[in-house]
């Protein structure tokens, strides 16, 4: 049979209008963010407008509004986020630790498969000598700016973004048909030291919390439990809002330079064939918990929950309210471009179909250099918690969303299942690869052991 032109248009218009058609797409970018609370984010909750650029980012994609990482400081979240691995099996349990030179990453099966790999990072755990650069072909990881406090080197936002554009353009300017570009800034790390009048945009409102104008104890090491870490003090500050309005300049300063790498991205006229992924490797606390402006030693909620954005051209946008996972975002990058996610990879595609009806369960460990191993497991919208105290342990049972209402003693039933289902992952990470640790010169190595790095 034959059906008028106009019959066949008007059938198909509303299938065309579900997705919209565009090319398929052909680059990833892959942006990361040291020290970012997920609820410091509008488009996560927070009043203050700290994040516009990121905001409009997260409203073209799928946005996951409970996504966690399996560690809470930066090197064992980076490499379980590369390799779709827990950081422990791949013997990353620190982040003096290196990752092996046959542990497949993200980079280097697209290296393999004739892609342009580049990486920009902001940090000093993650320079080449933590091997995190495997499979990149280019890797930028020099650190022309000095942090405040410690004198370690770093590299400020305005600089990676710099830097990131100016790799786009080498690869740009070659043959390379696909691109993989990484890029982590280190801001919000702290010390809080934003460009000039950013804190000052924030005072007034975080002086007005309950607690904005207490007055800290300076802490004689990083560990910020009930005070100020010593590398955080600047001067004679003790305000609570002096370094809450601190991080939220960072957060500013950081959401202008994501911006610009993204009109940058535009005006190239890539934006429209590539995958952008935005997300961090851990939080940081504000005094949750009466932790204060520090990460690394808990697995709390403000410090393992991340922002996780997935920006897919023709894609239509969505809020996700199941649970997500750092280890997700290869797998569903190997389902959007079609190859497949490294041997062991535990994580999920999180844009499959029906992918928005299942959970992810995040294991989380601390299990070195820490003042006690700490594990974690998130499942079925509740974190249970295990605190290693030499032969006794210490549980938690938390609700999502509810950090301050320990339910360890209320609901028994749930905390025998949890943490049942947390000693069989453990196990299971029991016969996995020895640590191998950097080969660092002596500056190095203190350098980090100044930054709470290489142990208490």
């Amino acid at each position: 049979m034959r059906f008028p032109a106009w019959l066949c248009c008007s059938l198909l218009l509303p299938v065309l209008a579900c997705e919209p058609a565009s090319a398929p797409s052909r680059h990833i970018l892959l942006i990361t963010v040291d020290t970012l609370r997920a609820d410091y984010l509008g488009e996560y909750g927070h009043p203050l407008g700290l994040t516009p650029e990121i905001d409009r980012l997260a409203t073209q994609g799928v946005l996951f509004e409970r996504a966690y990482a399996p560690a809470s400081y930066t090197l064992p979240s980076i490499a379980a986020l590369l390799t779709g691995r827990y950081p422990e099996e791949i013997g990353i349990r620190a982040n003096p630790h290196k990752l092996a030179d046959d542990v497949p990453t993200l980079a280097s099966i697209l290296q393999e498969r004739g892609w342009g790999t580049g990486a920009v990072i902001g940090n000093i755990v993650l320079t080449r000598e933590s091997g995190i650069d495997r499979g990149f072909e280019r890797y930028d990881d020099r650190l022309p700016q000095v942090e405040p406090v410690r004198g370690a080197p770093e590299r400020i936002a305005a600089a990676t973004t710099d830097a990131a554009l100016d790799m786009l353009d080498q690869f740009r300017a070659g043959d390379a048909e696909h691109i993989l570009l990484w890029v982590h800034y280190q801001d919000p790390h702290g010390p809080y030291v934003p460009p000039p009048g950013y804190r000052e945009r924030y005072l007034a409102a975080e002086r007005a919390a309950p607690d904005g104008q207490r007055r800290l104890r300076a802490s004689a090491n990083y560990l910020g439990s009930g005070a100020i870490p010593d590398y955080q003090l600047l001067g004679a500050n003790r305000e609570v809002a002096f370094y809450r309005a601190g991080y939220a300049g960072e957060v500013r300063y950081m959401d202008g330079e994501v911006g610009r790498l993204l009109a940058g991205l535009d005006q190239r006229g890539l934006g429209d064939e590539t995958v952008v992924v935005f997300t961090a490797d851990h939080g940081e606390a504000l005094g949750d918990s009466d932790f204060w402006f520090a990460h690394g030693e808990y697995l709390i909620e403000s410090l393992v929950r991340i922002p996780l954005v997935i920006r897919v051209p023709g894609r239509r946008t969505s809020r996700r309210a199941d649970i997500a996972s750092l280890l997700d975002v290869v797998p569903t990058l190997a389902g959007l471009f079609d190859f497949s996610a490294p041997e062991g990879a535990r994580g999920r595609d999180l844009l499959s179909d029906r992918a928005d009806g299942e959970h992810s369960d995040v294991y989380m460990a601390l299990p070195l250099h820490t003042t006690r191993p700490r594990f974690g497991l998130v499942a079925d919208g509740y974190q249970y918690l295990l605190t290693l105290w030499g032969v006794q342990e210490q549980e938690q049972l938390f609700r999502l969303g509810q950090p301050e209402q320990d339910l360890a003693r209320v609901d028994r039933g749930r905390l025998r299942e949890m943490g049942q289902r947390l000693a069989e992952m453990r196990a299971g990470m029991a016969d996995t690869r020895e640590s191998q640790t950097q080969q660092l010169s002596p500056e190095a190595r203190r350098r980090l052991k100044a930054l709470g790095y290489v142990g208490p």
